[in-house]
């Protein structure tokens, strides 16, 4: 995307949304009609004296025929009668009512017909052409002839079905005979043909649809869409609703560049656990001439109070099979697939983990040794008993790892880390010393000449202190909180240990104050340092808020650091300046940055920025920036979701990389929703693992209480943000 259209597409965006008002409470529901209230009357015991269940103006008798005139009104259970005229014999309970007819109950089921015929003992019969109302607004039409088929069943013969409100027949369904269980809540139509603005769309010889919030098993709508990975693609899933907790979606998809895909996706539901396994293949691949498929299963279980057990399992047929099929540059960009079990105990005092890690790497371009170690298995161990007599508070972390991985080093390794601290904590600050000790030991698999268990023992001491000033206010109280920690690690020559899964860490606040400077358990930093840092915080002086935090803070090193990786002497006196804030400025709008200034260099080595406007639930602007200099990385993203009008909806999101001036992945999508249809269409270009620009289009259209079109991605905007370790992470109402 060239940079000056950019611009100006954001540019058109910031201002529809300038001039976008604020939405009124009707707005925010499409302007839909509210529906009809639910009947109000007493309901009669069933055996209640038959003139105690009738309302009329005259009544006339003659034998066993009673004739009611005049607003009449009868009452059987939880069901009212009304009608101009009605006949009743009570020697075989038979109704006939003629004129304005209207038979409906407590739940706002409803009938209207010039004419109805019925049963009372087995509330069955029929009525003339009529219409009719399941719920207040689950559903209605009309029909040819209506049957009563007791008080759970009603039949349609020529009729039409829609959950459109009333006098708004955007879609319905045109059926010969439809069924409607109201005891299960599932409609079944025979010969049954959906038209959208009277125009038809599809046809059923038979279909199965939910009169509720439930699930029910039937062929959903089809999906279409084009892409420059996969070509047209047309799919149409079945839904087998096969427990209430248990259900199974297959989608036979055709693409016109790669051939006939079937996906499944099977889920389950218990007491204490839960699971999904996606299925997905393709028999020779038109591009490729290879079968070419994925798994992924995710379970997760607990037993009793503190025991749980997780699995997750992906896999894919080949390397390019993310960039292939996905639609998105983050699934795209994937490299490397966990396959995980784990077995895990969180109690009052230790924890306990066990876990079988492994990986498969499927970006070729990534070398052998920079590829992550299978974990087979990994054994995690932490204790904290609480607070002893005088203070003292001991801890204990310990891991037994057995690493593998194809033509490298392997071996196991056990990691243990005791240690003691005493922590004093006073409203106006705190002083914590903390000793510990880290034990790393090793049993490698290389020759008998080499050394095998190599090991290391390295002593550690922090002390960590601060000062709490607090400044109190009418409105909002304000802090002020320096902060100093020392660390003394002293140096142990660790060059003859192997690394398996240790790398040093990124230069964030937070991790100022880590006690090794490592992340990983293969090495132990060496050094003799302190931090001084600095808080501000701004919180509400009525609700505890915090509505505004600085924190600036930078490592002092008093001697060289010896041990690292690669090995070499690290002789910087001081780490970067690193400062981060977040706030809330006026009531709609949000932002966090954070920097790393190189004191030596006199630049700024990294930095992020993220700007939220939001000032409904249905609204929000998002704009981020992100500079990492030594990866040569400089991005900018924007995403939104806006109202245009009472039932128009845009969506869209950007990545742009300003160091080579390239579109990294663009979304827009419209959405219009009425009081029982919508629609959307979404446009996505990205870039793929070969560095090419690729797009895709899709479509969806939804009937409410029916079914819907399409898989169109959740909306970029229906995700996390400001959560520090997601610096490009953005949420929003979701465009679904």
């Amino acid at each position: 995307m060239p940079q000056r259209s950019f611009v100006r597409w954001w540019v058109l965006l910031a201002a529809v949304a300038a001039v976008s008002p604020l939405p009124t409470a009707a707005q925010l529901v499409g302007g839909c009609p509210a529906p009809p209230p639910l009947p109000d009357f007493e309901p009669i015991p069933a055996d209640a004296p038959m003139m105690a269940r009738v309302r009329a103006d005259e009544m006339q008798s003659e034998g066993e025929i009673v004739e009611l005139t005049g607003n009449v009104e009868l009452y059987e259970a939880d069901k009212r009668l009304t009608a101009d005229r009605i006949k009743y014999n009570r020697a075989t309970a038979e109704v006939e009512a003629q004129g304005n007819v209207t038979l409906e109950d407590l739940r706002g089921d409803q009938l209207r017909s010039p004419e109805v015929y019925l049963q009372l003992d087995t509330l069955t019969g029929y009525t003339a052409p009529g219409t009719y109302r399941i719920g207040p607004a689950k559903g209605r039409g009309d029909a040819q002839r209506i049957t009563l088929e007791g008080r759970q069943r009603l039949g349609v013969r020529n009729g039409r079905y829609t959950t459109c409100p009333q006098g708004n027949d955007d879609w319905y369904l045109s059926v010969r005979d439809l069924q409607l269980d109201r005891e299960h809540n599932v409609g079944t139509a025979r010969h049954a043909v959906i038209k959208f603005k009277r125009v038809p769309l599809f046809y059923w010889p038979w279909i199965r649809f939910p009169l509720a919030d439930q699930r029910e098993t039937g062929f959903l709508f089809p999906h279409v869409g084009t892409s420059d990975k996969r070509g047209t693609e047309f799919g149409w899933p079945f839904y087998w609703n096969i427990a209430p907790n248990f259900d199974d979606t297959i989608t036979p998809t055709y693409m016109s560049k790669r051939g006939l895909q079937l996906t499944n996706k099977f889920r389950y539901l218990g007491h204490t656990l839960s699971g999904e396994l996606g299925l997905q293949g393709l028999a020779d691949d038109k591009e490729t001439g290879t079968n070419r498929g994925a798994i992924n299963y995710l379970h997760r279980q607990s037993i009793g109070r503190f025991w749980r057990g997780n699995v997750r399992f992906n896999r894919v047929s080949d390397d390019n099979y993310l960039d292939d099929f996905g639609n998105s540059l983050e699934l795209a960009s994937l490299t490397n697939l966990p396959q995980e079990a784990d077995f895990e105990y969180r109690g009052r005092a230790w924890d306990f983990r066990a876990r079988l890690l492994a990986f498969q790497t499927i970006d070729p371009t990534i070398a052998l040794d920079d590829r992550p170690y299978d974990r087979l298995p990994q054994l995690l161990l932490t204790a904290h008993p609480g607070t002893l007599r005088g203070g003292l508070l001991p801890h204990f972390y310990g891991e037994f790892d057995y690493f593998q991985r194809e033509q490298s080093l392997e071996g196991t390794r056990v990691d243990l880390w005791p240690g003691l601290s005493w922590p004093l904590r006073r409203s106006y600050g705190f002083f914590i010393p903390k000793i510990s000790v880290k034990y790393i030991g090793y049993d490698l698999d290389v020759p008998p000449s080499q050394d095998d268990q190599p090991n290391a023992t390295v002593p550690l001491f922090s002390l960590d202190n601060g000062l709490i000033f607090e400044r109190s206010g009418r409105r909002f109280n304000q802090t002020l909180e320096p902060r100093l920690f020392y660390l003394f690690v002293p140096f142990k020559e660790q060059d003859n240990l192997p690394n398996f899964d240790t790398s040093i860490p990124e230069i964030t606040f937070d991790n100022l104050f880590r006690e090794n400077r490592f992340v990983g358990g293969d090495r132990v930093g060496d050094t003799n340092q302190a931090t001084l840092a600095l808080t501000t915080r701004t919180i509400g002086a009525q609700d505890g808020i915090e509505h505004f935090r600085f924190s600036i803070g930078q490592t002092f090193f008093f001697a060289d650091r010896k041990v690292n990786l690669p090995a070499e002497i690290d002789t910087d006196n001081t780490s970067d300046v690193v400062a981060e804030v977040s706030a809330t400025l006026a009531r709609r709008w949000y932002t966090r940055a954070t920097i790393n200034w190189d004191p030596d260099l006199r630049r700024t080595q990294r930095s992020s920025v993220l700007l939220q406007y939001q000032p409904a639930r249905d609204r929000i602007i998002n704009a981020g920036y992100r500079l990492r200099r030594d990866d040569n990385v400089e991005q900018v993203e924007l995403s939104t979701q806006w109202p245009i009008k009472s039932r128009w909806t845009v969506a869209a999101s950007t990545k742009y990389d300003l160091v080579n001036e390239r579109n990294l992945e663009t979304f827009m999508g419209f959405g219009y929703r009425s009081c029982c249809w919508a629609i959307r269409l979404f446009a996505q270009r990205r870039l793929d693992t070969e560095q090419r620009q690729v797009s895709d289009v899709k479509f969806e259209f939804e009937l409410s209480g029916l079914s819907k079109l399409g898989d169109v991605p959740k909306s970029p905007l229906n995700q996390s943000i400001f959560f520090p370790s997601q610096e490009f992470a953005t949420q929003g109402p979701g465009f679904r």
